[in-house]
């Protein structure tokens, strides 16, 4: 089961990468402006949102395997469409379809596998977002790889189609086990969503983006831009920094079984600081690349440990903390890369990057604040 849940993954977070890298055939292809464009990526976080979220709700409530292969089946018939879409309005209804229906592949393989091993959230939790950096940086080699050979920009999603109902085919062939939760026992959404302690996660979580996909997304131009470097080595950035993210969750699997959670989330949140300011104000450009790769180390044990975290709050309820997190990630997608595009058009993406080192620092107190809340309260009582 761990494996369709990380295939999952791997194939929903590879979607998204392919879009940033098509969007200039799609420019050319259908004849639309940039503006048109960025509001593919709206639509795709948007559809994310009410997707990875209902989706991962329904499975602490409905039967996960049917769920899961219903969901992977409407996400491989909308990334066919999407090879297929004569126009650019057909093009907007189709991300916002597959979207959708495709988002839940993730949340629903995450809720489930956080239901069956919950002695082993954060090493299963480092994994799963370790497949989901894989994805993203395979994705714009597949579109540089089918642009090469002569193919248009619709072959990667037809490509990933494939492999979604390849992982359909096996996914009918496991068992997948429904919540273990008693219903009786539950906790209402409600109640999870008042909870001071997800508030505090769900709120974090909304400010990794900026840290995250606000830093990788405007990470290309600014080496391009403000450095300029050539568009080969600006890519390459890009690549940089996940290969750091990579390698960090991959480390942070097995550090987990030795060292404390807070202490990870701490020291990672610290080297991914002092990392950003050096970056800010080296002026080598091989250093800013090396410090790339550091900060991506740095910022890579954050969100998977944090979810981890969470779920301890209800551990039978899975599917409604990995619902609501994930809402949140989403959320976050919509607001940050584009706030952090203002800042960056008003006052250079470097200064704009400040924005990210101060919300570094905010996520820092938070999860302070955040842990030792739990600690006090887990604390026993005099009576």
């Amino acid at each position: 089961m761990p494996h369709i849940s990380f295939a999952s993954n791997l194939l929903w977070v590879m979607v998204i990468g392919l879009l940033g890298p098509s969007v200039p055939a799609i420019v050319r292809d259908l004849g639309i402006s940039y503006a048109q464009a960025g509001f593919l990526f709206t639509l795709l976080s948007l559809g994310s949102l009410f997707g990875s979220s209902l989706g991962a709700i329904a499975s602490d409530h409905m039967n996960r395997k049917r769920l899961l292969a219903a969901s992977s089946g409407l996400f491989a018939l909308g990334l066919i469409a999407m090879g297929f879409s004569p126009g650019y309005i057909a093009l907007c209804i189709t991300v916002f379809i597959f979207s959708l229906f495709g988002s839940p592949i993730g949340s629903i393989g995450q809720s489930a596998m956080l239901d069956m091993y919950p002695q082993q959230r954060s090493r299963f939790m480092s994994i799963q977002t370790l497949f989901g950096s894989i994805g993203n940086f395979i994705a714009p080699l597949l579109v540089s790889i089918n642009i090469t050979i002569g193919l248009a920009w619709r072959w990667p999603f037809l490509e990933t189609a494939a492999l979604v109902l390849l992982m359909l085919s096996v996914l009918l062939l496991v068992k997948i086990p429904n919540s273990s939760s008693d219903r009786s026992s539950r906790a209402p959404l409600k109640a999870i969503i008042r909870n001071p302690n997800m508030v505090i996660a769900a709120v974090l979580v909304f400010f990794y983006v900026a840290v995250d996909l606000g830093f990788s997304y405007w990470l290309a131009e600014y080496f391009s831009t403000d450095l300029g470097v050539s568009m080969r080595l600006s890519s390459a950035a890009v690549s940089v920094f996940l290969v750091g993210v990579m390698s960090s969750r991959l480390a942070t699997s097995l550090l987990v079984k030795r060292i404390a959670t807070k202490d990870i989330l701490v020291s990672g949140l610290l080297l991914a600081a002092g990392s950003l300011l050096a970056f800010l104000l080296v002026p080598s450009v091989g250093m800013k690349l090396v410090l790339t790769c550091v900060y991506g180390v740095g910022i890579g044990p954050i969100f998977p440990l944090m979810v981890s975290k969470a779920a301890e709050e209800y551990p039978q309820q899975s599917g409604a903390v990995t619902g609501l997190l994930f809402g949140c990630l989403s959320l976050g997608g919509m607001v940050f890369p584009f706030l952090l595009g203002i800042l960056a058009s008003t006052f250079g993406i470097e200064r704009s990057y400040f924005l990210s080192l101060s919300i570094l620092v905010f996520i820092l107190g938070g999860i302070l604040i955040w842990i030792r809340r739990r600690e006090v309260r887990m604390q026993p009582t005099e009576e």
